[in-house]
């Protein structure tokens, strides 16, 4: 009887399953929506239906049975707290899945930019998160939970700030920005006072999207205005200091390189490469005496997950090159 492993990456806009045999070898690549119980309007009973869905679904195409399943990795968007990783434990458990790993998906950054799976990823999407894991196995998630943690990142937050920045110059004498022009063609209006009409009718209707706006606000750093740069400036110092936060928590040491990955839509298709480049400044000068390598992952983060689910079956790193190859974005 062949055996498989399942990677598995949900977030709150997509998520990705990778099937894989033993071998290394992928079987299939299947897409879903939204899968992360916060973003979900049943909450944790439709997480349950729907990934037990995606992946009875996937492994019916194969003629696969769940119990050829060695090994799961699940990176799920809103497993943060222990009570929710207990909750979503006993989801996969019904589910039918044995034997596996449960982390937030912000994890599966390291294992997929980084041959032998130690390091930080810094998870710039839809959210914003960093994850660690040390050669020791700590492993070490900061923000990403909401306003407790006050993330100054992710597309729907930077589209926010783009939003908010236009509404200042219009009403409230707010220094100006080459966004407000931006954001008028995007709305499709050319009077200030259509502007809240227009985004809320947008966003009700789903048509328009905060994180959509993140392009507006790169393209107006490449233009050098003030205010963009200013909002992406501080993404920058909310990162670079949490991963100097999370260097001093976990055991990474100075005689080895320090993987930092970088991951999500906002820092892979970001216009301008301000943000990252004055994340790297910051954290070289936060952290002298460390030897830093940067990735900003070309491939899909779910590859982590079946790197992760292949090394818990045996030697570590002998998959990384194979796997990757296969699911390059």
């Amino acid at each position: 009887m062949n055996e498989y492993v399942l990677g598995l990456d949900t977030g709150a806009t997509k998520s990705h399953l990778a099937l894989f045999d033993i071998s290394g070898t992928l079987v299939d690549f299947c897409h879903w929506g939204p899968l992360n119980h916060e973003s979900l309007p049943g909450s944790f009973t439709q997480f349950e239906d729907e990934l037990g869905q995606f992946i009875t679904q996937t492994l019916l195409k194969h003629k696969i049975t769940i119990k050829q399943v060695s090994y799961s990795v699940l990176g799920i968007a809103g497993a943060d707290t222990l009570l929710q990783h207990k909750i979503i434990s006993r989801i996969i458990e019904n589910i039918g899945l044995q034997k596996f790993t449960l982390a937030n998906d912000a994890f599966l950054g390291i294992p997929a930019g980084s041959p032998l799976g130690t390091g930080i990823c810094a998870n710039n999407g839809t959210g914003c998160t960093l994850a660690g894991i040390d050669s020791e196995g700590k492993m070490l998630q900061i923000g990403g939970v909401g306003f407790i943690s006050d993330d100054y990142g992710g597309g729907g937050f930077l589209g926010q700030k783009v939003v908010s920045a236009v509404y200042s110059e219009l009403f409230r004498k707010g220094e100006k920005t080459c966004m407000t022009g931006a954001l008028f063609e995007k709305l499709g209006i050319s009077n200030k006072h259509d502007f809240i009409e227009k985004i809320y009718e947008k966003t009700d209707n789903r048509r328009f999207e905060l994180g959509s706006c993140t392009k507006i606000l790169f393209e107006a750093v490449s233009k050098n205005d003030h205010i963009a740069k200013k909002i992406v400036l501080k993404s920058a110092d909310n990162y670079a200091n949490g991963i100097s936060c999370m260097i001093e928590e976990l055991n990474f040491k100075t005689n080895e390189e320090l993987n930092i990955v970088f991951e999500g839509s906002v820092f892979v298709k970001g216009e301008d490469p301000l943000l990252v480049e004055a994340i790297k400044e910051k954290i070289i000068n936060n952290n002298p005496g460390y030897r830093f390598k940067y990735t900003l992952l070309d491939v899909q983060p779910v590859a982590g997950a079946v790197i992760w689910a292949l090394n818990m079956l045996g030697e570590k790193g002998v998959f990384y090159n194979k796997v990757c190859a296969q699911l390059q974005k």
